[in-house]
């Protein structure tokens, strides 16, 4: 036997997958750690959608607690639509390898909320993590930011405004009176205290009164589109996402638009008629508008004449196209790398806010689009926006599912 070093037995040598065990639950607790610092979640999934693992400081921002979810798919804990919608991404990632990012709105039991999530694929393991932050407060800001650049564009606006409503107010305040005036000539008339009444004249006094209602009445619709413009694009809609009419969107901020350009330029609209695209129609409005006044200012007043102001309208492939052309001052090229940055403005001090460009870069790349710019100074400027089409089946990007991943 040999002699006895005093030390006792060694320690068995722990096994291979209880040291890997052991890891993993290190860094387990490392994650749950740095979660609880933050407002971050993340969830593991297999290729068919199932929990296989939820991080998360509580359980306050899940649709069902922890422990119940795992194992299960996002089917049986969402239902049908939510769980397509995420599981779209999930797949999208598995196929590219690239990592997927969108957001979405869920409500929960603090109140309805704004998430981002980004969609990983997980090294060596047939799963996808997702990485979803709570982003409501940002969200909130994005809002106030939008709002109060919608209202300094109604500001900009509200001259021409008020002219475009008090041309149809006076043609429908004129008609009027000549209407009470006509009638009260037939009403003596009837009355026989002139004589007979004689039929020739109470035809044409009716025929006139029926005209003079007809242009009230066209008046009054006119009025009725201006002011329908001015709320819709003042209250904005839902933050959710939809589809879009391009065009109507487009020709809404046109009609705002025009009392501003007239003394400007000439307008040329070249406006086909173009597929729906995913998003938001009263925020595409507003980038349009942004846009326009933005080419209305770059052009004196007083020789509309000599300027005009192209707008295009087209199909190109998979994308919808609309771009603002007008014969401006232009942008110096030092400048442009810099307009699309939240309070440049190269307008004087007082006029605009800074933030209506930046504005438009975030409404529509968050509709999954681009917006350029192209200009030579002494010539003007070309703003082109690329929206995709919506496919039939597609699920909207931003979209409000009724729960969350």
């Amino acid at each position: 036997m040999a002699p006895s070093s005093g030390q006792g037995p060694e320690p068995a040598p722990r096994a291979p997958g209880r040291a890997l065990d052991i890891q993993l639950e290190v860094a387990e607790e490392r994650l749950r750690v740095v979660l609880g610092l933050t407002d971050g979640i993340v969830f593991e999934f297999d290729p068919e959608g199932r929990y296989i693992g939820i991080w998360t400081r509580s359980d306050e921002l899940l649709a069902m607690p922890r422990e119940q979810a795992l194992g299960r798919t996002l089917m049986e804990v969402h239902g049908p639509q939510v769980g397509a919608f995420f599981l779209e991404r999930i797949r999208e990632t598995q196929t590219t390898g690239q990592p997927t990012r969108f957001e979405y709105s869920l409500d929960v039991a603090g109140g309805n909320r704004w998430f981002s999530a980004e969609c990983l694929v997980v090294s060596q393991r047939s799963s996808v993590a997702v990485l979803v932050r709570d982003i409501t407060q940002q969200k909130m800001m994005e809002q106030r930011l939008i709002q109060a650049d919608r209202l300094a564009a109604l500001g900009t606006l509200a001259a021409g405004v008020a002219h475009e409503v008090n041309n149809p107010l006076s043609s429908v305040s004129v008609n009027l009176h000549f209407v009470a005036e006509s009638l009260a000539g037939v009403r003596r008339a009837l009355s026989g205290a002139e004589g007979p009444p004689d039929r020739a004249y109470l035809g044409s006094q009716l025929a006139d009164c029926a005209q003079a209602l007809l242009e009230a009445r066209e008046g009054t619709s006119r009025i009725r589109h201006v002011v329908g413009d001015l709320r819709t694009f003042a209250r904005g809609q839902s933050s959710e996402e939809g589809i879009a009419d391009v065009k109507r969107a487009l020709e809404s901020s046109l009609n705002m638009v025009l009392p501003e350009l007239r003394n400007r330029a000439h307008l040329n609209r070249h406006l086909d008629d173009v597929p729906p695209v995913r998003g938001n129609e009263s925020r595409l409005g507003q980038v349009f508008l942004n846009l326009l006044i933005n080419a209305a200012q770059a052009i004196r007043e007083g020789a509309p004449e000599r300027n005009q102001v192209d707008v295009h309208l087209r199909e190109e492939g998979a994308w919808v196209v609309a771009e603002v052309q007008d014969t401006g001052h232009g942008i110096p090229a030092d400048l442009m790398k810099l307009i699309f940055d939240p309070f440049f403005s190269t307008k004087p001090v007082g006029i605009g806010t800074g933030l209506g460009l930046s504005i438009c870069h975030g409404i529509i790349t968050g509709m999954g689009g681009e917006i350029s710019v192209e200009s030579t100074v002494g010539r003007g400027t070309c703003f082109r926006v690329k929206l995709p089409i919506n496919k039939p089946g597609a699920a909207v990007p931003g979209s409000k599912p009724p729960g969350e991943p």
